[in-house]
C-alpha cells in the first residue's frame, strides 16, 4: 500500500487503489464503498484492456516505415478521463479519483508513471 498511500498525500486524490487484471478489487483507500470500489476496478479493468488493444493495433500500423525504423506509437499502458469537477486516471493496475479543483492532473499522472514504469503489462 505504500505507493497508494503515497497517492493518498497527493492534493485533490479522493480515492486510489489496485485491481487485479481480472477486475477485481486488490486494495484501495479513499471515500470509496466496497461495492462501489468493486464496480471502479471491474470498469478500469475492462476499460484498460481496450485502450491497451486499440494502442496495440495502432502500434502495429505504425511501428515500421520505409527508412524510419520505430516512427511508430507504443501501447498503452493507462487511460485517463477529465471531467468537469473529477478525473479518473488509470496506470497499469492502479487507480486514482482526483478532484481537479484540488489537485494537478500532470503532477498525478508523472507520478503514477514514475511509480509503475517496472510493473509488466503482459497481462492486460
Amino acid at each position: 500500500m505504500r505507493y497508494i498511500g503515497k497517492l493518498m498525500k497527493m492534493p485533490g486524490v479522493i480515492a486510489a487503489g489496485y485491481f487485479t487484471y481480472k477486475g477485481e478489487i486488490r486494495d484501495y483507500m479513499g471515500s470509496l464503498s466496497n461495492t462501489e470500489a468493486q464496480r471502479l476496478a471491474a470498469m478500469c479493468y475492462a476499460n484498460l484492456r481496450m485502450v491497451h488493444m486499440q494502442g496495440n493495433m495502432l502500434e502495429a500500423l505504425t511501428a515500421y516505415k520505409p527508412n524510419q525504423e520505430h516512427c511508430g506509437l507504443h501501447s498503452a499502458n493507462g487511460w485517463v478521463v477529465r471531467g468537469s469537477q473529477k478525473s479518473i486516471c488509470v496506470v497499469s493496475d492502479s487507480f486514482c479519483i482526483l478532484n481537479n479543483i484540488d489537485g494537478s492532473l500532470s503532477a498525478i499522472l508523472h507520478f503514477m508513471l514514475n511509480e509503475t514504469s517496472e510493473a509488466p503489462n503482459h497481462l492486460i
